[in-house]
């Protein structure tokens, strides 16, 4: 069970959440299993740079990320949460350095990881799903990308913990704050700086994109200037372009409409690069280009450009003029300690089974031990023997199993644990 230490010094698509049996081998009863739980893994905009970011999402895609989690034995559970500005690992593991060190080696490059454990890594959840860790303070966007995480959870337990705890945190966030205003978002901060940024009157403005986040940025711009949306297979809903006065032109339109555009923002889901030196062409005129993509959309590159002005996620990052809501920080510190603890001892729950399976085997052993000296018994005989051993075994262990129980989180009762199993292996008798 996870103690109630302190916090420590990123959108794939994974498998719907599976349960893989754990192997109900003999377990010596001499000595208890690892105490497993919950460990997470931060790289963000908080903790490092997009290059890092990029890295991340090119070396663990989806399929790379399964792989690890079928031959890291260490990894009871796995949650995987990117969004634009993170990518996170929330493992259910009793050997967190071991996990750590799979990780690293399947990257193959060094990522400065911010660690969370216990009670510290349930609270940075909490606050994820929150948007408190968010570029746009209390987004809600990042509660659908907590809850699609939780769907993907990947498990060997028999009981999953991790994908209750990730509902857990998003259903704290919409019950504590239902409706967020809309100039809590990515979008919302990405109209701000292009206003800032943008001396022409009434503005050509380019959006690449016709998904959530673009469609809100055309929302929040279309006042302003005159918006053209860029769509890869189909246009905008006929209505939306109605309401927000915008165009929609095919993504083949691409290149004359960034030589119109006085501003570009791109908010596309892609690998690649959409915006480079050959779409940009030989420009004079004044561009301010705002990259919301990750992996990034525009060159780098680009930076360089005399015409051009560059502004990625890490140039929008604290730039958030509203403060957190006070009744999410509130709830978060009176509700991540309370899950903390009903993780633990659901958690618990697999040190329970392993000592009830660590009896059983032992039943099992000593009936086959005894079989010779029962004579010849007809398959009826045995059964009633052997459901006889199962009962009085079952007897037996419910009192233990019920102490075990009882015994409150924390290292106290970790210690407490202990010498009970010691105390009940050894009246075990031994085959």
């Amino acid at each position: 069970m996870p103690s109630r230490d302190p916090s420590g010094s990123a959108k794939t698509r994974l498998r719907p959440e599976t349960s893989v049996p754990v192997p109900d081998t003999a377990a010596a009863l001499s000595a208890p299993p690892e105490r497993p739980g919950l460990f997470a893994l931060e790289c963000s905009l908080a903790t490092s740079t997009l290059d890092t970011l990029e890295a991340l999402d090119r070396r663990l895609p989806s399929a790379e990320l399964l792989a690890l989690f079928a031959r890291t034995e260490e990894l009871g559970e796995l949650a995987v949460l990117r969004t634009c500005h993170r990518f996170e690992l929330f493992c259910w593991t009793a050997s967190p350095a071991r996990v750590r060190a799979a990780v690293d080696r399947e990257i193959g490059a060094p990522v400065e990881w911010r660690t969370h454990v216990a009670e510290g890594a349930v609270r940075h959840l909490f606050r994820v799903a929150a948007g408190l860790e968010s570029t746009a303070l209390g987004e809600r966007e990042v509660r659908e990308q907590v809850r699609a995480a939780a769907s993907r959870v990947q498990s060997r337990s028999p009981r999953p913990l991790l994908r209750p705890l990730l509902l857990e945190a998003v259903r704290v966030a919409e019950e504590t704050l239902p409706r967020v205003p809309k100039s809590r978002s990515i979008a919302a901060l990405a109209a701000a700086r292009v206003l800032e940024e943008v001396a022409a009157p009434f503005p050509r403005i380019l959006v690449v994109g016709s998904g959530i986040v673009g469609r809100a940025v055309a929302e929040h711009l279309a006042p302003y200037g005159r918006v053209t949306i860029v769509y890869r297979n189909r246009p905008p809903d006929a209505g939306f372009l109605r309401a927000s006065a915008a165009r929609a032109v095919p993504w083949q339109s691409l290149g004359e409409e960034v030589a119109l555009a006085d501003v570009v923002v791109t908010a596309v889901k892609t690998a690649g690069r959409i915006l480079g030196p050959a779409e940009l062409g030989p420009r004079s005129r004044p561009l301010v280009v705002i990259d919301l993509g990750l992996p990034r959309n525009v060159d780098p590159a680009l930076r360089g450009h005399p015409a051009l002005q560059l502004v990625d996620l890490e140039g929008l990052r604290g730039r958030s003029a509203a403060p957190a809501p006070p009744e999410l920080e509130e709830r978060i510190e009176e509700q991540a300690p309370l899950a903390a603890e009903a993780v633990a001892r659901a958690g618990f729950e697999a040190w329970v089974d392993s000592f009830r399976r660590g009896a059983e085997a032992e039943r099992q052993s000593l009936l086959e031990a005894a079989r010779s000296s029962l004579g010849t018994l007809s398959p009826e005989e045995w059964e009633a023997v052997d459901r006889l051993t199962r009962r009085l075994t079952s007897r037996l262990l419910a009192g233990p199993t019920a102490g075990l129980r009882a015994i409150p989180p924390g290292a106290e009762g970790d210690e407490r644990r202990r010498w009970a199993w010691e105390l009940l292996s050894a009246r075990t008798p031994k085959s």
